[in-house]
């Protein structure tokens, strides 16, 4: 998947320009729909680490001759060592997120081409993912990483003979001045007569949080192009998930994009905007001043100086 020239990457994650060079202005929509909570990544983060851990300890049972050796250097580099347990499940999103990314960039090919990338331009794209951004540091036999990538695209193949899609556009970059957001769309499709948003996932099943980016671009007031010029969104009336699953096949699942998900998202934008820091003021000399600074807080006693 192409990276968009108008975009870049900051510590408050992936902001979007209006024109090249200029200041970073809007939060993409991944970034703003990842305001939600996911309280239950919390458990998921504990199991990666303990199964890492789990991994170590059997790494020494079936090594026991290096295990003293082993044991010595890990209680010399106790942070290290946690560090690497801690890292688990990091740098398990980092690796799926790669591979995503391939298969996204792979089906960018096709619809640009019109063909189906060859196992050797799938493993050039590869290359340039690992010469370019580190991805797949960890993987041994590239043939396998191609093969995989192959079944993914063997779905995308029959979704396309099923659907028939024309694609409008492709990797579209999409801006809303109102809310305050820009953000990418993999393709805007015709099926039949209907303009429609439509986005690639490879994760093991469709979230309903999906559902957040999808009225998003639905909802966007302007299409921003790599130069910066923008031009009228076309309306669409919806948008849906091509789904490539891991075991082969496909599914096209359709998003809610009405209004009560577009409030959500609003919602989410007015919390990617919150400043928490700026909320504890200094410290009061007294009764008078701390009543003084609330009031000052809130808005009130305009006249106060």
């Amino acid at each position: 998947m192409t990276t968009p020239k108008l975009s870049a990457d900051t510590p408050r994650g992936r902001m979007y320009r209006l024109e090249p060079d200029g200041p970073l202005l809007y939060p993409s929509i991944t970034n703003v729909a990842g305001m939600r909570a996911k309280d239950f990544l919390q458990g998921w983060y504990a199991t990666m680490a303990s199964k890492r851990a789990l991994e170590m300890y059997s790494w020494l049972d079936r090594n026991p001759d290096r295990a003293a050796a082993e044991i010595s250097r890990v209680s010399r580099d106790r942070w290290g060592t946690q560090k690497r347990i801690a890292a688990a499940a990091p740098e398990y999103t980092r690796t799926t997120a790669d591979f995503g990314t391939l298969v996204h960039a792979a089906c960018e090919l096709w619809g640009t081409s019109g063909s189906r990338p060859s196992d050797a331009e799938i493993g050039e794209l590869a290359d340039s993912m690992r010469a370019s951004q580190g991805a797949f540091a960890t993987e041994k036999d590239p043939q396998a990483l191609i093969a995989r990538a192959g079944i993914r695209l063997d779905g995308y193949g029959r979704f396309l003979e099923d659907y028939q899609p024309e694609f409008v556009e492709i990797e579209q970059t999409v801006v809303n001045h109102t809310v305050g957001y820009a953000g990418t769309t993999d393709a805007i499709v015709r099926i039949g007569n209907t303009l429609l948003s439509a986005d690639i996932k490879t994760s093991k099943k469709v979230r309903g949080d999906y559902a957040l980016q999808g009225v998003a671009v639905c909802r966007a007031e302007e299409l921003l192009d790599d130069d910066g010029t923008l031009r009228e969104m076309p309306e669409l009336t919806g948008a849906f998930i091509i789904h490539l699953p891991e075991a082969g096949g496909y599914q096209a699942v359709p998003l809610r994009t009405g209004d009560a998900e577009f409030e959500v998202f609003r919602a989410l934008r007015s919390a990617w905007s919150f400043e928490p820091d700026e909320c504890a003021l200094e410290a009061s000399s007294g009764p008078k001043d701390l009543l003084l600074s609330l009031l000052r807080a809130k808005g009130g006693m305009d006249g106060l100086g």
